[in-house]
């Protein structure tokens, strides 16, 4: 592969705008380049990207497979048959996401991480994993199998923690033992995310005075002013993690931009209330993402099935959506098009937004001199022509 790229007259996508018939330059991996149109130096491989847009490819903090394979299924071709399904639709770079499950089959799942980029990253980057549970609200689990559902036990988080690379970890922060959790994992540099939890908005505060700084999936799994269980509290209007994401400056959050999970009004909402530098966009994408409609199990193989019906994914009695099967150039076009937001702000969401909340901005997420040549080329329809990361072309 070349050494040194050159895309020419395409729209460049930074994180302050658009910028029309542009030249992005890339050199041994490295972006050395990025602005208005200059002369190509002539040994550099050109590419034409008339009419497409060149942009920092997507960033997935939240994923769980992909093409009929889950990361939970740990075996290297399965590993890289989700990247390689994720890569055709923009993803560099994300963070390979667990169900709830035994915890036997938790560190499988980071040896398999482990395993992957041991390979070389070939198909993206792993950022490490994000542990989805099981340290859940068992009336907040959603489609995690609840015989799998528990509070955190020091013993077993420490083996986590030891196994890595963790980046991030759900958990429910009212739960007992949450606290000496939140806090190991943030002296680890890893981000303690709030989610499937009935927490109250005081609980949310204290959690994130011990470290916790990130919402997952925000209005799914959590509580809200207007639909809580209230959980003994003399006020039944009691704030909970929405109206927290809203309030505090310190938490960060993150959108399932299907059209399933959200309606348009919640989405708009929520973009009016956090902005582009504080929202991620991300798939939360199961195996049945690129797959007819079926059947197809969420987490392990033998987890809780999911039944894919018009690219909408529930579990069997319909009572919880399991995930989704939309991926990230589908999730970054229908938020686009739900909330008319400019396009190379929803990209942002799905890019810089992510890596500025997991800590990796100075290498990842823009298209700035210095950073990755990790780059992609979508057309106005968020379609994706190409994919490099690090300068090699991927799809």
């Amino acid at each position: 592969m070349p050494d040194r790229l050159a895309f020419v007259h395409g729209t460049l996508i930074t994180d302050a705008g658009p910028i029309p018939d542009s030249l992005l330059l890339a050199e041994n991996g490295r972006i050395t380049y990025a602005g208005p149109w200059a002369e190509v130096l002539p040994e550099a491989a050109v590419i034409d990207a008339t009419g497409l847009l060149v942009s920092p490819g997507f960033i997935d903090i939240h994923i769980h497979g992909g093409d009929g394979s889950d990361f939970m299924d740990v075996t290297p071709e399965d590993v890289d048959r989700v990247f390689a399904f994720h890569a055709r639709h923009g993803v560099t770079a994300l963070c390979p996401t667990t169900a709830t499950a035994s915890h036997e089959e938790i560190l499988a799942c980071l040896d398999a991480i482990n395993a992957y980029r041991g390979r070389g990253d070939r198909l993206g980057r792993a950022l490490g994993a994000h542990i989805e549970g099981p340290y859940l609200c068992q009336t907040k689990r959603g489609c995690h199998l609840p015989e799998f559902v528990r509070n955190p036990v020091e013993s077993e988080w420490r083996e986590l923690l030891e196994r890595g690379p963790i980046a991030t970890m759900t958990l429910a922060p009212e739960l007992p033992g949450a606290r000496p959790l939140i806090e190991a994992l943030r002296r680890q540099g890893a981000i303690p995310s709030v989610g499937h939890s009935e927490a109250l908005y005081h609980e949310i505060v204290e959690a994130l005075d011990w470290g916790a700084s990130h919402a997952t999936h925000l209005y799914c799994a959590m509580t809200d002013a207007m639909n809580n269980r209230w959980r003994g509290t003399p006020n039944p209007r009691s704030a909970g993690i929405v109206e927290a994401v809203y309030l505090e400056e310190r938490l960060s959050s993150e959108l399932i931009t299907d059209g399933k999970h959200l309606s348009k009004e919640m989405m708009v909402l929520a973009f009016r209330n956090k902005g582009y530098e504080k929202l991620a966009i991300i798939s939360d994408a199961m195996r049945g993402a690129g797959m007819p409609d079926g059947e197809y199990t969420f987490g392990p193989r033998h987890g809780m099935v999911a039944v894919v019906k018009d690219r909408e994914a529930r579990i069997p009695d319909g009572t919880a959506l399991a995930s989704s099967v939309y991926a990230m150039d589908e999730m970054v076009r229908v938020f686009r098009d739900a909330t008319g937001v400019p396009l190379w702000q929803a990209i942002r969401m799905a890019s810089l937004t992510p890596a500025e909340i997991l800590g990796v901005d100075d290498e990842l997420g823009s298209l700035r001199p210095g950073k990755a040549a990790d780059i992609i080329l979508l057309d106005e329809s968020c379609n994706v022509h190409g994919t490099w990361i690090g300068g090699q072309k991927v799809h």
